[in-house]
């Protein structure tokens, strides 16, 4: 069930992305649903609303662009909050309709600790160290011995 929750909360984030972004550029009557909606207008909201709709095929595949999604609801809190104090004005509807998918796509996310990238916490290391280079070259002596003469 989550699997499909989760392609249905992708596909609806991105037409409701693409929706206010071609509101604004194609169809006046639409152009409500930019303000609701949240997408401003701009380019960025119409690839990423494009992209959430590719991503709602294969999840798991385009692990990328849901991890997108779920940053674009924490950027738009943010857009919110500054467009606030700069004195042009705080529109819940992008809030509300960027933290709700937000959360869902984390919810319904089959393997959420894939969400955060490998190596992204701090302290986890996941390369291997190079041993010194005396340890390098002993070991290569040890390997192909000299002629003695």
């Amino acid at each position: 069930m989550r699997p499909l929750i989760l392609r249905i909360g992708l596909l609806l984030m991105g037409i409701g992305l693409v929706g206010g972004a071609a509101g604004t550029v194609l169809v006046t009557s639409f152009a409500p649903v930019d303000e609701q909606v949240g997408t401003h207008g701009s380019a960025a909201a119409a690839v990423l609303g494009i992209g959430l709709i590719v991503a709602a095929i294969n999840p798991s595949g385009s692990i990328a662009w849901v991890r997108a999604g779920i940053l674009y609801g924490l950027v738009v809190l943010i857009f919110e909050i500054i467009s606030a104090l700069h004195g042009k004005g705080f529109h819940l509807g992008p809030v509300i309709f960027g933290l709700a998918f937000t959360l869902l796509l984390i919810a319904a996310y089959p393997e959420r600790q894939k969400l955060i990238p490998e190596g992204a916490m701090r302290g986890k290391r996941t390369t291997e160290t190079t041993p010194p280079a005396e340890d390098v070259t002993a070991a290569a002596e040890e390997a192909h011995p000299e002629p003695e003469s």
